[in-house]
């Protein structure tokens, strides 16, 4: 929730702020447009070498948010570059950059745990990084060769892993290469990975997917049901919000269910504090009940939004993956409270907030 009354930013985070709709930097300190970092200089300090590691990490806060935003630097790849987190304060005003040097594509999935650890997912590298809550790097998760892409943590501490890729190939033409898993020609199988509280990993669920538009998109967002058995489940652009049983390890019948020419499409998945299960629809957020009714809509104006942050206190955060732009939802009334843009078009790809 951004507060009421927010105190003026620091020397050096006002630096950050005034660069944030720059169109990027590249790893030699010059934007696409031909800016080098001497354009970029304002107040008391640089972003790009606070960015580059020069500055010492900036804690997280009660309800700062953090955003997936790969500065994408690859003529020949659209989803390759820079690795990079950004990280906002609760009235989404930069704080600071974080970068990663061991990510290739679109970092997406952020999320904090239980105990408020930072998870972020590269699908193509393979890499699920941590953070600290000081906003230092944790030891990666090491798990089995998937494109994993998300996390969904249970009451009892076990979590689980959702493969973001399935199949063999795309159906609709793309501007990168998906990597098939080693030893394979396959992307994936869209299948869910269950761990107990210690990592180990339990079981693997055979959890049926749709696809989405290109065919391969597996199983690409989650959330748990308030029983705390029944995951539900979209494959990202897809007209379907599916179910599955975990202890039977059984599908369920969708809660959605749409034809493939409906012109509905279901990205991410939440549960907020009422128990209503939110859902970004491309252009908003829709509310739906147990059993799948429409409660009420929220419009956010246009299209691309494809990343829902976890609810909290009544306010909820989205990300629009076309635009790069990030907005904060009061849930009750319906009202944008806060916007940023992260400058960076077709990178911002899933977004949480601090629980404090």
């Amino acid at each position: 929730m951004p507060p009421k009354n927010s105190p003026p930013l620091p020397s050096a985070h006002a630096a950050a702020q005034c660069v944030q709709d720059q169109p990027g930097l590249d790893q030699r300190g010059s934007s696409r447009h031909g800016f080098s970092r001497r354009d970029l200089l304002c107040g008391l300090g640089a972003l790009p070498l606070a960015a580059l590691g020069a500055a010492p990490a900036v804690p997280f806060g009660a309800g700062d948010v953090v955003v997936g935003c790969t500065l994408l630097n690859d003529a020949k790849d659209d989803h390759r570059g820079l690795g990079r987190i950004l990280h906002y304060d609760a009235a989404l005003r930069l704080r600071q950059v974080i970068t990663l040097d061991d990510t290739t594509h679109i970092v997406q999935g952020l999320k904090f745990g239980p105990d408020r650890t930072l998870w972020a997912f590269d699908a193509f590298a393979y890499k699920i990084v941590r953070f600290d809550t000081q906003a230092r790097r944790r030891e990666n998760f090491t798990a089995p060769a998937r494109s994993f892409a998300h996390v969904t943590f249970a009451r009892d501490g076990r979590f689980f892993l959702g493969e973001n890729f399935v199949g063999e190939k795309s159906r609709v033409p793309l501007g990168t290469t998906l990597p098939f898993m080693p030893g394979t020609r396959r992307l994936g199988d869209g299948h869910l990975f269950e761990f107990s509280r210690q990592g180990k990993m339990l079981r693997e669920h055979a959890t049926p997917v749709h696809g989405g538009m290109g065919g391969f998109q597996g199983l690409t967002s989650s959330t748990l049901a308030a029983d705390g058995r029944t995951l539900v489940y979209t494959s990202e652009s897809g007209p379907r919000i599916m179910r599955w049983d975990l202890l039977d390890r059984v599908a369920l019948p969708d809660l959605v269910s749409a034809p493939d020419n409906s012109g509905r499409f279901f990205f991410d998945v939440r549960y907020d504090e009422a128990g209503r299960l939110l859902v970004v629809t491309g252009r908003g957020i829709d509310a739906l009940d147990a059993e799948g009714r429409l409660m009420r809509s929220y419009a956010l104006g246009s299209f691309g939004w494809a990343s829902l942050g976890t609810p909290r206190d009544g306010f909820v955060h989205a990300s629009n993956f076309f635009s790069g732009e990030i907005a904060c939802l009061d849930l009750a009334s319906g009202e944008v409270v806060a916007r940023a843009q992260t400058g960076i078009r077709k990178s911002a790809s899933g977004l949480d907030s601090f629980p404090g």
